[in-house]
């Protein structure tokens, strides 16, 4: 398991070595560790983490809509799910639970089965009843009258975000990622701190940007990943792949 402390730890000992930016290992330091530093790193983290899993299959998620004949664009947005009661949104067609809310952690949506587990089709010009997807995490139904019961939307799913708090122990928060991909989340994180610096290291966040992409793509030619393309998904996956 990678946890956040071996993210910091890594990038400490590593590609930050000759940067004075905060102390955030707080075994290394007599005082606490800076709170801005952690938020700092916990948002370049979490871009990391949303570029890689969108490259690969790291995660998969579902969720239950239920159609309604007035509609025929469905976004796959909280604001729509019947947990939120907080939404002003006068149709509530996401079906999830207070133990299982939906997350808004969609990258891509995968596919589609209706009540009846027939797999329908996507996004296929050869298919009269095709659903289209207007947008990254919303699906078009060609004849909304015609679906009776739930829809089981499959998507590929980003990475939890990495909240910030200042009573947080790093040691105790995963970062769910493969080890063939550790060297890659920290060489896209050093990118974005040395592309932030006004001076002669912002060209090095662009030689850690070279080193993410050759890493990936050194990942996708040994074939480290689960998959990047899931053709053959049947739905009764769910969460981490």
């Amino acid at each position: 398991m990678i946890t956040l402390h071996d993210i910091l730890t890594d990038l400490t000992y590593g590609e930050f070595t000759h940067l004075n930016i905060g102390n955030f290992l707080s075994e290394e330091h007599e005082s606490e560790p800076d709170p801005k530093s952690y938020a700092r790193f916990a948002s370049n983290i979490n871009l990391g983490l949303k570029a890689i899993y969108s490259e690969f299959l790291l995660a998969t998620g579902k969720v239950y809509i239920q159609p309604d004949e007035s509609i025929n664009i469905y976004t796959l947005s909280y604001d729509y799910a019947t947990t939120n009661t907080s939404s002003t949104q006068p149709t509530k067609y996401i079906i999830d639970t207070v133990n299982t809310p939906f997350e808004d952690n969609v990258l891509k949506i995968e596919g589609i089965i209706d009540a009846d587990d027939n797999v329908l089709f996507l996004e296929d010009k050869f298919e009269e009843f095709q659903i289209k997807t207007p947008n990254y995490r919303s699906i078009e139904l060609p004849w909304p009258n015609e679906f009776v019961g739930l829809l089981t939307v499959q998507y590929r799913a980003t990475h939890p975000k990495i909240l910030f708090d200042a009573t947080m122990l790093p040691e105790d928060i995963e970062v769910a990622i493969p080890h063939a991909l550790h060297e890659a989340l920290l060489f896209y994180v050093a990118s974005r701190q040395f592309s932030s610096l006004r001076n002669e290291n912002g060209q090095e966040g662009n030689d850690f940007y070279q080193k993410y992409q050759a890493k990936m793509a050194d990942v996708r030619r040994q074939g480290l990943y689960i998959q990047k393309e899931p053709s053959n998904w049947r739905f009764n996956a769910n969460g981490w792949v």
